[in-house]
């Protein structure tokens, strides 16, 4: 059922099994899983049902001291769906190595394993109405009819999945209109957690523009507001001005991660057909699937470098054109129109003599022709090894209309980050060029090793840390069910527990934590009834 906060009766609402703050990706997810368990839920989103500039502008504030950090603006979004208004939809989950312990990276090792996940990607599947996905790469290659390119010690050629629906206000829409137990409130701004005497939160405040606060009572309270705003909210004291059960916990707010992406070089094809083969965009049974190339285990751990990953970006001075194009084709085969990509229509009908060998293409191999005049670079997307101090803080003295405190990030990024990416760099153009595939151009600059290089990268939108996992309040924030150390039903679900990445979109698995922390509290609540 939805709403809007400004007239909601809050005098009227019930105490709710749930109070789900942050209507993204993990949020919605989240909270419809937990309303379809039978729970008793509000999911509160501080922006409205669609972005606005009006509402981006409480992000603007925040200020990145450390690295350049492009993602802190333009890569958070304040509207039912969050970041999913505006994301792909790739889909991929973190390789069991990111879950064991890898000193060359960081002492903090997640205390759940590859295993503890891995039911809750294949939910998660499900939740997205992708049962008929291809769950490994050797079959998707098979139903392609393509030999796949060669694994060696070094490569290891993976396929990343994607949703067919990325925006999950539309998703879900059908959840968010008709299921009664499931309040979702819009323009619901969380100012404060409120704490009963015995320190267990009961309830959030809600903060209004024009002054105006009301309460909200919940048994449960699951923060999944993304990681800026998690920390932000940690670091507040309560509603009464009483500091946080969780105050002295040292670690809210540090350990900051993003992936670090560079465009490592350029890529010249050898054998055009065969590298459009294995890189060409595939789709099977109406789902996408990406091909990329990933640094193997055995690599990683024998030079002790972090997970990485690669991809091709194809430039062509269509590609606008032709991405609207595919808009207008989506639209229309989803029933909705998307006007903006009408734009230009003289613009579109100038793409046409592209699209015959194109759409020749899809209907015969389902596979996506990549237009390239001009020139296709090689794009490294690397894991960071987190830094305690690279850390999201409150800005004295700073406040926004809700009396908030504004934030700094201070990313810091380890310097040997660069070896990282020069090796795997080195690495693909290997690859690439024994296969008979492409030759590759490195930066200089890169393959020197030259920590300088850093400058030229530049985040992913991939915010993560900041209330990471661990066993003990000494070395994190949350425990193994995401629940806040100091506390007993307060959750945090998303990436801002993230003690260590891997280089996969963090969505995924974000998505799966989310799931899994909706299985415990509906089991709770039913053992509570008992």
């Amino acid at each position: 059922m939805l709403h809007h906060a400004d007239t909601y009766a809050f005098q009227e609402a019930p105490t709710f099994d749930a109070i789900v703050v942050g209507a993204g990706a993990v949020g919605l997810c989240a909270a419809v899983d937990m309303a379809r368990r039978g729970l008793r839920v509000a999911l509160l989103e501080a922006g409205a049902a669609k972005p606005a500039q009006s509402s981006q502008k409480y992000f603007e504030a925040a200020r990145a001291i450390g690295y350049h950090l492009p993602g802190l603006h333009v890569g958070r979004f304040r509207c039912l769906g969050g970041t999913t208004s505006f994301w792909g939809g790739q889909l991929v989950p973190f390789a069991p190595i990111v879950f064991t312990q890898r000193p060359w990276v960081t002492d903090a090792t997640w205390p759940i394993g590859h295993d503890d996940i891995a039911p809750y990607y294949e939910r998660a599947f499900h939740l997205f109405g992708m049962e008929q996905v291809i769950r490994t790469d050797d079959d998707v290659w098979k139903r392609l009819r393509v030999v796949p390119p060669p694994s060696t010690p070094m490569i290891q050629p993976i396929f990343t999945r994607w949703t067919p629906e990325p925006n999950f206000a539309i998703l879900f829409r059908k959840e968010i209109l008709e299921i009664e137990n499931l309040h979702l409130l819009l323009d619901a701004q969380v100012g404060a957690l409120v704490c009963d005497d015995a320190g267990n939160v009961s309830g959030v405040e809600l903060r209004f523009a024009n002054g105006h606060r009301e309460t909200l009572r919940g048994a449960n309270v699951v923060l999944a507001n993304g990681t800026i705003e998690i920390s932000r909210l940690l670091l507040m004291p309560l509603a009464s001005g009483a500091p946080a059960p969780w105050a002295e916990n040292s670690w809210i707010g540090r350990g900051f991660i993003d992936h670090v992406d560079c465009y490592a070089g350029s890529v010249t094809p050898i054998d055009k057909k065969r590298f459009s083969d294995l890189f060409d965009n595939a789709f099977i049974d109406g789902l996408k699937y990406n091909p990329k190339l990933r640094l193997a285990d055995e690599i990683q751990e024998r030079e002790q470098l972090l997970d990485i990953s690669s991809h091709f970006i194809f430039n062509s001075s269509m590609a606008e054109n032709i991405q609207n194009l595919k808009i207008v084709i989506k639209g229309l085969m989803k029933g909705r129109m998307e006007r903006s990509a009408l734009a230009n229509p003289l613009a579109l009908l100038r793409t046409l003599h592209f699209i015959v060998p194109m759409a020749v293409r899809y209907l015969k191999y389902r596979r996506i022709m990549n237009l390239s005049d001009g020139g296709i670079q090689l794009r490294l997307t690397s894991e960071q090894a987190p830094i305690t101090e690279s850390r999201i803080r409150h800005r004295s003295g700073d406040l926004d209309d809700f009396g908030m405190p504004q934030v700094d990030v201070d990313w810091k990024i380890a310097p040997d980050t660069v070896r990282t990416l020069a090796t795997f760099g080195e690495y693909v153009r290997d690859y690439l060029e024994q296969a008979g595939l492409a030759h590759v151009k490195l930066d200089p600059q890169l393959t020197a090793r030259d920590p300088a290089y850093l400058e030229k990268t530049d985040d992913a939108n991939h915010q993560m840390g900041g209330a990471r996992m661990a066993e003990t309040a000494d070395k994190g924030v949350v425990d193994t069910s995401c629940a806040v150390f100091g506390t007993q039903n307060l959750y945090v679900a998303g990436a801002a527990v993230y003690p260590a990445s891997g280089f996969a979109n963090p969505s995924f698995t974000a998505i799966a934590l989310g799931l899994r922390l909706s299985e415990t509290l509906a089991r709770h609540a039913i053992g509570a009834t008992r």
